[in-house]
């Protein structure tokens, strides 16, 4: 039989997973990767992950990595998001099923059908004529021309980390976002290294409330106790008068996010150097000389202005659409996950309100919510949660065994004789 051509998006830790699982099924896969194998996690390789390195690998993985002579972390070990690319990405990326097939530094820039528009073989009518028709895929490699290649089925595992929210009100740019360059960072910068030139003595503006903002508080309390203090303004959501910001999960199965929160409330109520704007809008920013004057208007509609030297906008992260704008795919009005999926998170988290928010309590859906209406198109990993941030990587090792079984299914059924009338 012909072997499935499988293009795989994404070198992080979901799409190298998928590689391996595809090419011991038999099929024909390549990884094109925009810049180094594991690259969102490089991005913040200095910061500690929550969970231990036996749920961020599989056991597949870890086996031919270790039968190809790499010394592996012990299970247990809680890494950080460099260690886990250096001392599993990388050479799983480098075993000899895998040899060859990663490709560094080849963007993905836009998916097709071959022959076919958007608006043409619409499936949901029952026209099959996307059916069996290769993808086209863009790629931009640096040293060489644009060009396409073709591929039978897409795994689109591009994540979600370069694709950052905006800072103003109601999820837009505010008024003078877009043009504060390299004002803003969107990332956890590296306060030990580069990023203390930067915001060390700088007056700083914080923005976000997530996991990222907590990890952000306890390098700037270390700045501080190093006597280069930031001098900080923290614009958050809104909480409950006497409320820490940070949730603190009771009994927490990974102690490593239950220190950090507890670290980060402490730093909330006591650092002299942070004032917080719990509630705040960010409605615009001005270049005042060399600083960036900013305009906040607080839960109660006043307005007030500050000046900053920096902006650290730690605001989230959401899917880049525009990958598959071309492609037939549904996707969910609030979170821009694929439709399908989207409908089974919600679901779960009526159902549960109290563990919707917790990624521990995550479970697969089944593979007909990893479908799109686009023939052989599926997003998995952190991205098929678009910008619901309760993604966990044993949740796309799983999808990846969703997504083959459902093709050794369909596999089985192609073969299957007809029946005699």
């Amino acid at each position: 039989m012909k072997r499935t051509r499988i293009a795989v998006i994404g070198a992080g830790p979901t799409g190298l997973e998928a590689a391996l699982a595809f090419v011991r099924r038999g099929d024909d896969v390549i990884v094109y990767e925009a810049g180094r194998v594991g690259e969102h996690l490089r991005r913040f390789e200095w910061v500690r992950l929550f969970t231990p390195f036996e749920m961020n690998s599989s056991e597949a993985g870890r086996e031919r990595v270790s039968a190809s002579g790499a010394a592996l972390p012990a299970k247990d070990a809680i890494l950080t998001a460099g260690e886990l690319a250096d001392g599993y990405l990388e050479p799983l990326a480098r075993i000899p099923e895998l040899h060859g097939r990663v490709r560094e530094r080849t963007r993905v820039t836009a998916i097709g059908r071959e022959g076919l528009t958007k608006g043409q073989g619409i499936v949901a009518s029952g026209d099959r004529s996307r059916v069996g028709r290769p993808f086209l895929l863009r790629l931009a490699e640096a040293g060489r021309p644009e060009r396409f290649e073709r591929a039978d089925l897409v795994i689109d595992a591009s994540g979600v980390y370069t694709t950052p929210r905006a800072t103003g009100p109601g999820g837009l740019p505010a008024l003078g976002e877009d043009a504060l360059g390299d004002r803003i960072e969107r990332h956890i910068p590296d306060l030990r290294g580069p990023g203390r030139a930067r915001l060390g003595g700088r007056r700083v503006l914080l923005v976000g409330h997530g996991h990222s903002a907590a990890t952000a508080l306890l390098d700037l309390q270390a700045l501080a106790d190093e006597g280069d203090a930031a001098k900080v303004t923290w614009v958050h959501r809104g909480t409950t008068p006497g409320a820490d910001p940070f949730p603190v999960v009771a009994d927490d199965a990974l102690p490593e996010r239950r220190a950090l929160a507890l670290r980060a409330n402490a730093i909330a109520r006591e650092a002299r150097w942070l004032s917080r704007r719990a509630g705040a809008v960010i409605e615009s920013y001005e270049s005042v000389g060399t600083a960036t004057r900013v305009t906040l208007r607080d839960e109660s509609g006043a307005a007030s202005t500050l000046d900053v030297d920096r902006v650290l906008a730690l605001t989230g992260y959401r899917p880049d659409t525009s990958l598959a704008r071309e492609l037939q795919v549904h996707l969910c009005y609030a979170s821009e996950a694929p439709m399908a999926l989207a409908t089974a998170l919600l679901t779960a988290a009526l159902k549960s309100p109290a563990a919707a928010g917790d990624c521990l309590s995550q479970t697969a859906h089944g593979a007909e919510t990893l479908r799109t209406p686009e023939p052989g198109y599926f997003v998995l990993g952190a991205k098929s949660y678009g910008r619901n941030s309760n993604f966990i990587l044993s949740i796309g090792r799983k999808q990846i065994e969703e997504v083959a079984t459902l093709l050794d299914a369909e596999s089985t059924q192609a073969r299957a004789p007809i029946a005699a009338p």
